[in-house]
């Protein structure tokens, strides 16, 4: 309370920059979040892509 008294100036700079760096942060936070969705998609599309592909050569190699 009382560095709010005495660096009122500072405090009146904090406070006003406050807002604009907590969007920024939930800004972030969304995009990021969508950024792990899609990652997380692609990475399920592989895994079946590769699992696809082994079981694929698995029957080739038990044909021969």
């Amino acid at each position: 309370m009382i560095a709010f008294v005495r660096g009122w100036l500072l405090t009146v700079v904090m406070m006003s920059t406050l807002p604009i760096i907590v969007v920024s942060v939930a800004v972030m936070v969304v995009i990021i979040g969508r950024m792990a969705s899609k990652c997380q998609t692609a990475y399920a599309k592989a895994a079946h892509v590769v699992e696809q592909t082994i079981g694929s050569i698995r029957t080739v190699c038990c044909l021969e």
